[in-house]
């Protein structure tokens, strides 16, 4: 089942609601241009409710599988990706700077807000910066336990003549 696009949090708030679902890749433009490709559609579960602050939120875990490129070897890995993610709904910026240090705010100026913009959100902040195949699935690999040797000679580091100065 596909998630709705646009959703009235508060109301889903107050009445309790749990939407669990699917997002299209087609849906999904940023994550698609910070990407080499989406492999599935983005699945959610959002859970609303009202905390004993009164406080409208939305908490859940949205999961996706990406292809990028491995920055040693340059070819394509994929990587799964999960967010957790606590949520305030907040009508202005003045009201976001107040909530509690456990929730991030959601500004719902309108009654309708872009759920799917929000998921994507989420999992944008979950991508690796550097994206690498596991240990020993890399071609460039043997490229870095060249380098890890390399180190480990002093006789090759051009700082070596400043440490004789030194005596």
């Amino acid at each position: 089942m596909f998630l709705p696009t646009y959703v009235d949090p508060r109301k889903l708030a107050v009445q309790g609601c749990l939407l669990d679902g699917r997002v299209s890749a087609e849906q999904l433009s940023r994550l698609l241009s910070s990407v080499a490709s989406i492999c599935s559609p983005l699945e959610a579960t959002v859970t609303f409710s009202v905390d004993e602050s009164k406080a409208k939120i939305a908490c859940g875990v949205v999961r996706v599988s990406v292809i990028t490129i491995c920055q040693r070897c340059l070819d394509e890995v994929q990587v799964d990706l999960q967010a957790e993610f606590s949520l305030q709904i907040v009508y202005s910026e003045e009201q976001a700077q107040q909530i509690a240090s456990n929730y991030e705010p959601w500004l719902v100026v309108d009654k309708m807000a872009n759920l799917s913009e929000v998921l994507e959100d989420e999992i944008l902040l979950a991508l690796p910066v550097v994206n690498y195949h596991p240990v020993g699935a890399c071609t460039g690999d043997a490229f870095v336990d060249a380098l890890d040797a390399d180190e480990g000679s002093l006789v090759d580091n051009p700082f070596s003549v400043l440490k004789q100065l030194k005596r």
